[in-house]
């Protein structure tokens, strides 16, 4: 079994990233997911209600333009620490408070590498590289 040199190019650059860049990643990548595959599976099952259609299309919208945004946080992150913190941390409530279950979990997980973010100055590894 062979990787081709795109794929492992793909998986050094996933590991050349900060810890607070993957969680704000893994976040956005979740509410974005899971919001697809929850409203994606009841649809394809059992249809979902016309009373909830409105519902449904505002929750994954919701979920697919925060989730975008959260992602796209961690490239802030690298510019500029604290101002991609404090964008990541705004969007992770905003997705948990209006994202409904799959924003929920995706907020939450932003919101904690928001918070490693803004930490990552403090943290005894951080003084190490700038020594």
């Amino acid at each position: 079994m062979t990787q081709s040199y795109g794929a492992g190019k793909a998986v050094a650059e996933l590991g050349a990233k900060q810890p607070h860049e993957l969680l704000l990643m893994l976040g956005g990548l979740l509410a974005i997911l899971l919001s697809g595959a929850i409203y994606g599976v009841a649809w394809a099952t059992q249809g979902i209600a016309a009373n909830q259609l409105n519902n449904v299309v505002t929750i994954v919208i919701v979920n697919l333009v925060l989730g975008g945004s959260l992602f796209a946080a961690a490239a802030i992150t690298r510019k500029n620490l604290m101002n991609g913190a404090l964008v990541a941390g705004v969007l992770g409530v905003l997705l948990a408070y209006y994202g409904a279950q799959p924003g929920t979990i995706g907020g939450i997980v932003g919101i904690l590498g928001a918070i490693l973010a803004a930490a990552k100055p403090y943290m005894p590894w951080s003084r190490r590289e700038r020594a």
